[in-house]
């Protein structure tokens, strides 16, 4: 697995690497911060069964 941290990094240096280059960057950001605190939790359970 990967943190925070070095994924991070990993996005700076390919923006970097891009920009270098000359090349158009495009950045989408989701924040999943409570994302499952809205979710009916016995559908979600019996979705996961069913794969």
């Amino acid at each position: 697995g990967r943190n925070t941290t070095q994924a991070l990094i990993s996005v700076v240096d390919k923006v970097s690497r891009a920009f270098a280059q000359g090349e158009v960057t495009i950045g989408v950001l989701l924040d999943f911060q409570k994302t499952f605190d809205t979710v009916q939790h016995k559908i979600l359970l019996s979705k996961l069964l069913r794969y």
